[in-house]
């Protein structure tokens, strides 16, 4: 049911925006998303982690195969697919109570950068909720969303409207 949604969703004018930075920035800019859609790859993103998995790809939960693109909807009362190695094939998504992925990653880029936005958070969520408190001593944080999160007084600067207005008119192009 998610895959069939999320197939239809098309990117806003803040995913557009993060692609035309990232292609000025390369790879200086560090794309990570909690979101599990491929809104970001649609808008032309090419870098995007993420720390929450991919909807559209799937993975055995036995054996160390790596993900692959899985469009397919599967029947809930069917058997669950498996793999060679006799595992389940599962969605390439973390579950709550998961361990992110590329924490690594996300912490070192973390560790490097001068400017922290986060866009359209509630701000609850760990540990994607702790990254601005990680960075915060030693870089400038905004934040944009509809609503305040929930750690609004980590940021320096919090803008509060719809993504898709707001960071076309604030990112360089």
């Amino acid at each position: 049911m998610r895959r069939r949604v999320a197939a239809t969703a098309k990117p806003n004018p803040a995913h557009i925006a993060l692609a035309t930075l990232e292609q000025k920035l390369q790879e200086r800019l560090f794309l990570c998303t909690q979101n599990v859609d491929d809104l970001h790859e649609q808008a032309g993103s090419k870098r995007v982690i993420h720390m929450h998995g991919e909807l559209f790809k799937s993975r055995c939960d036995r054996c160390s195969r790596p993900p692959f693109h899985d469009t397919n909807t599967y029947d809930p009362s069917a058997e669950l697919p498996r793999c060679d190695c006799g595992g389940r094939i599962r969605p390439h998504i973390c579950w709550f109570g998961e361990v992110p992925f590329e924490l690594d990653r996300i912490f070192r880029s973390l560790d490097e950068c001068s400017i922290f936005m986060a866009v359209g958070t509630s701000g609850v969520v760990e540990p994607a909720a702790s990254f601005v408190a990680h960075v915060s001593s030693r870089a400038r944080t905004i934040y944009v969303g509809a609503e305040e999160p929930a750690n609004a007084s980590a940021f320096t600067e919090c803008l509060i409207g719809k993504a898709g207005e707001i960071l076309p008119a604030l990112l360089p192009t």
